[in-house]
């Protein structure tokens, strides 16, 4: 078969490998071309709870958040297309020690124009009168955030980039990368591509394809499980999604359709080798404990029946915030990696960013915090709740 040639090559079809697709078109790249091995958004981010929210205590998670949350609130206007997005508010609580932090983060909200606040137990049963406090410290609230649909954004995305001229390939698994001096060749069972421009946006399967470069990123593999739960009284689409960080896992949780309540955790979660190895399998152990957890934060989920159960992979790196740009001694070589469980809300500027970056262009909000070697060079970003997907 013949070599293909493109000027920019992205691999993944996810959220991130068709927004960047989108942004590279929109700033004026030519024969842009992504390869998905099976469909749209197959992998990991079909799994999202995709939560968009702003609470932030890093300044760049905190700034890429907030401009992001505006893309999301007004996609139609501003990129084109149903995103499913849900307005819902929410609500963050956590124990006494984490006041400080919490209100300086409301403080860096606010000055980026977020309404947020802390609140009382009673105001903020107001918004969720299900919820109880008894265990808790401080109640912060940020009405702007929400939730939107993982499937509809990324094919939104992938439906743009395509009216821009980008030739989408499904079904073409990248099975070899070799690194050139001016181009790069990707290999497939449809033939080679090459490209003087290859972006790496496969989450979890990235260091699959970097092996075979001799590459290698810093990001471990791990297992997430969320699970619906459902009880007599309907769960209302208008409550707030909410963060408990008085829990081990830091759960959280938020309406679903149905009149459920979807919770995930913002914990490690379980280590594995391949996330191919993924089945929706939620054990009863989990889902036992997440309902003591539950329960002590919501009384009336005390005989909760789970309806559904699912797992997803995440790709951490070792400080919990995402490989984003060059790959360092590689021209022509990018990575959009280890976004550990808050990819989703922030790839509509982070998207963007590298977009301009890889076409040299300065980026309207820096992604330099973000970069592939900064472990190397003992430059980790640090939040002030520790190391988590919350940082």
């Amino acid at each position: 078969m013949p070599t293909q040639t493109a000027d920019y090559l992205i691999l993944g079809g996810g959220l991130y490998g068709a927004a960047i697709a989108y942004n590279l078109a929109r700033h004026g790249a030519q024969n842009v071309v992504m390869l998905e091995r099976k469909e749209l958004c197959a992998g990991g981010t079909a799994k999202s709870c995709a939560i968009v929210r702003t609470h932030y205590s890093i300044t760049a998670n905190l700034v890429h958040a907030v401009e992001s949350l505006k893309i999301f609130a007004d996609f139609d206007e501003q990129v084109g297309g149903d995103v499913g997005w849900q307005r819902t508010g929410y609500l963050i609580v956590g124990p006494e020690a984490h006041r400080q932090p919490m209100e300086a983060v409301f403080r860096a909200q606010n000055a980026h124009g977020i309404d947020t606040a802390v609140l009382t137990p009673a105001e903020a049963r107001e918004i969720h009168p299900l919820l109880s406090f008894h265990d808790v410290g401080v109640i912060g609230y940020d009405s702007f955030t929400g939730y939107a649909d993982p499937h509809l954004t990324t094919t939104a995305y992938a439906r743009r980039a395509r009216d821009l001229g980008v030739t989408i390939r499904t079904h073409t698994p990248a099975t070899g990368l070799r690194l050139g001096h001016r181009t790069h060749t990707v290999h497939t069972p449809a033939g080679d591509f090459q490209a003087a421009h290859v972006i790496l946006a496969a989450g979890p399967w990235t260091n699959a394809l970097a092996a075979a470069a001799g590459l290698e990123f810093p990001y471990e593999t791990s297992r997430h499980k969320v699970i619906t739960l459902k009880i007599a009284r309907a769960y209302e689409p208008h409550w707030p999604i909410v963060k408990d960080l008085t829990t081990p896992d830091k759960i959280y949780f938020r309406p679903e359709t149905g009149g459920v309540v979807l919770v995930g955790t913002g914990d490690h979660g379980d280590p594995i080798a391949d996330a191919d190895t993924l089945t929706d399998h939620v054990d009863m152990a989990h889902v036992e404990r997440i309902d003591r957890l539950i329960t002590n934060r919501m009384p009336a989920f005390v005989e909760a029946e789970c309806t559904a159960g699912w797992t997803g992979p995440y790709d951490i790196t070792p400080d919990w915030n995402p490989l984003l740009g060059p790959v360092p001694g590689v021209a022509g070589l990018f990575v959009a990696v280890g976004f550990s469980g808050h990819g989703f809300k922030l790839a509509p500027t982070l998207s963007d960013a590298l977009a301009q970056t890889i076409l040299g262009q300065t980026p309207a909000l820096s992604i330099a915090a973000y970069a592939a070697d900064r472990f190397a060079r003992g430059q980790l970003l640090r939040g002030a709740y520790g190391i988590g997907s919350i940082s």
